[in-house]
């Protein structure tokens, strides 16, 4: 199933540099120093500190998820940083697999952390789309591709959901017509697989159910940091509330198999929007999202890591 991951991401991923790279022929048109000069660097200091807090936030969520206290807040955060690094470093989303893989080595149960991931996915998912609607019907956001975002969340929500709720309640049926027709080894194998899975989907929904508050409060503060991380756009956006909805276009473009640091897919979401700014040049300004939140984040997961693998050393001479 990896494989088959790893060859579907590259092959979407080179589909997709070649659709962008006509998109970047517009680069020795634009005057970045023009750009840069208007950029307001404290607030990007501010914008970074958020974006790195949301991440925080999301190790914490993780451990609520998870359900158990055994597990070392600090090893996650690290792991949080680290593995979004890597996941920023390598292109076409190959990173999620070594996310998970990475993330396993200190969990140590790989049918909770998978679905642990899609269950944080779907909280994701249905924030936004709570979001998406009330930008359509409330703040009267006239944004072409609004609509299409929000048919494509609620795919995502739907499918995420038929894993968590559809596919239990049907496992044991399946494992009735399995077990009464066939008599082989793979037999066995699948109806292991799928009861450890169905207990594992039934731990996360009890956990969802008993600390629904505290991960509904830790979801929401995850995408206030996320759009606070956006602050330094500000002075070039002509309607300031769309800053969320960029949040929300940039976390879609995270799911296209897209080159090293998110370029391609980000691109796609900053030039989704319409600004209503002249001064607003959606590619130059992706770029510096790119620059100046997305490089500082990679270094801090590579200096954790360094860290880390020091520490560790350290402690075995001793």
């Amino acid at each position: 199933m990896k494989h088959i991951y790893k060859i579907l991401t590259v092959v979407i991923g080179i589909l997709f540099l070649v659709y962008f790279s006509k998109l970047f022929k517009e680069l020795p048109k634009i005057n970045f120093g023009a750009i840069l000069s208007q950029v307001n660097y404290v607030l990007v200091a501010f914008s970074l500190l958020a974006y790195l807090i949301s991440h925080v936030i999301r190790a914490i969520r993780v451990v609520v998820l998870m359900g158990r206290q055994d597990y070392s807040l600090w090893k996650l955060i690290y792991m949080q940083f680290y593995t979004n690094g890597i996941n920023l470093i390598l292109p076409f989303k190959l990173g999620e697999v070594y996310r998970v893989i990475e993330f396993n080595k200190l969990i140590k149960d790989s049918n909770r952390l998978l679905l642990t991931i899609i269950t944080e996915k779907t909280l994701d998912l249905l924030l936004l789309f709570v979001w998406a609607l009330i930008a359509i019907l409330f703040l009267g956001q006239d944004i072409a591709v609004l609509k299409t975002v929000v048919y494509i969340l609620l795919f995502l929500i739907i499918s995420s959901l038929i894993i968590l709720f559809v596919v239990p309640e049907n496992i044991r049926s399946i494992n009735l017509f399995l077990a009464k027709r066939y008599n082989s080894k793979w037999v066995v194998r699948v109806l292991a697989l799928s009861d450890r899975v169905a207990t594992v989907i039934a731990n996360i929904k009890l956990t969802l159910k008993g600390n629904a508050s505290t991960i509904i409060l830790l979801t929401f503060a995850i995408w206030f940091f996320e759009m606070l991380g956006f602050t330094y756009l500000l002075p070039f956006m002509a309607d300031k509330s769309q800053v969320w909805l960029l949040s929300i276009l940039v976390f879609l473009s995270s799911l296209i198999p897209s080159v090293s640091m998110g370029i391609g897919g980000l691109q796609l979401s900053f030039a989704a929007m319409n600004y209503g700014s002249s001064a607003f040049n959606s590619l130059a300004i992706s770029l510096t999202y790119q620059a100046f939140i997305f490089s500082p984040a990679v270094l801090l997961g590579l200096l954790l890591h360094l860290y880390m693998v020091t520490k560790k050393k350290n402690a075995i001479l001793a």
